[in-house]
């Protein structure tokens, strides 16, 4: 009954977090949806490294810095939380991609480069839900996380690894996988982490300590 209590403490920064993935995943994905890629060599390059190392660079970064500052603050359940991220999005996002090899859906999983397995994007499904779990942690820095995210998805389309449906589709399930896990996690007493009343409405000093905020 606590749990389901303090759940419900959290919920509001949960909400907030959502909305702006969702803000920021609409603007991307009428970007990719739009805008055709350039064929221009110089735009070609930044695309190709923003898809390739930049992306790599991005998660492996994210998991380091997730994961260090929970190990610090002893918060094993974020630890948790950002490997499952990482372990969904691999399991799910590769069990769709075979099933156009099961069964005839079309054309639309061909990448535009004709090779299979484009529908979703996993590279804007996982840089979409880490930019999501780090908002959620370190907000000051929201606009670095989320940008980080839409450039590697723009990437993909300009780079003819994806169409802006597929990129689409990636950002949707992204920002889902990670709703549904971090709505789990809110019911762990490490989710006082999030708490997002500000602390001298705290009732004592004890709750205003607890209601740290990553910065």
């Amino acid at each position: 009954m606590k749990a389901l209590l303090a759940s419900g403490n959290y919920r509001g920064t949960l909400d907030r977090t959502v909305m702006l993935a969702l803000l920021v995943g609409a603007f991307t994905s009428i970007i990719v949806l739009t805008v055709q890629p350039s064929h221009d060599a110089v735009v070609w390059s930044v695309g190709k490294f923003l898809g390739g190392i930049g992306n790599d660079l991005f998660l492996i970064l994210s998991n380091l810095l997730i994961i260090g500052w929970a190990w610090r603050k002893r918060l094993t359940s974020i630890i948790k939380l950002t490997l499952q991220l990482d372990l969904f999005v691999f399991i799910v996002v590769q069990g769709l991609k075979l099933v156009p090899r099961l069964i005839d859906l079309g054309p639309w999983y061909l990448r535009p480069n004709g090779g299979a397995g484009g529908f979703p994007s996993g590279h804007a499904t996982h840089a979409f839900g880490m930019a999501f779990l780090l908002t959620l942690y370190f907000p000051r820095f929201t606009w670095l996380w989320y940008s980080c995210a839409a450039a590697i998805s723009w990437s993909r389309v300009e780079t003819d690894w994806h169409t802006g449906f597929q990129v689409t589709a990636g950002i949707i399930l992204g920002i889902a996988l990670v709703w549904l896990l971090v709505r789990r996690w809110l019911t762990h007493p490490d989710a006082v982490i999030i708490q997002s009343q500000p602390l001298k409405e705290q009732s004592s000093p004890l709750r205003a300590r607890e209601s740290y905020a990553a910065e």
